[in-house]
């Protein structure tokens, strides 16, 4: 069987392109790459990650748009 989900079917690039509320830059990674892995597609990506302020002209790019690492239960509780 190939691994394409239907011999019928096209392929399509989509370009979706939202805002998120975050704290912090950590904070923005961490909810893109949630959206990220909730998307039913292949190769999905993150392209570019821009603070940008309520009316204000200026924006920032982030400069590490990585998807942080995530913690395990045993990682943030620890035994002692």
């Amino acid at each position: 069987m190939s691994r394409f989900k239907g011999r019928n079917k096209k392929r399509y690039a989509v370009v979706i392109d939202t805002y998120v509320y975050a704290e912090n830059d950590y904070m923005a990674r961490k909810i893109a790459h949630g959206m990220k892995r909730k998307v039913n597609g292949d190769h999905t990506r993150v392209i570019e990650i821009n603070e940008c302020p309520f009316a204000s002209i200026q924006t920032r790019s982030l400069n590490d748009i990585s998807e942080p690492a995530s913690h395990t239960k045993c990682e943030e509780e620890l035994p002692f």
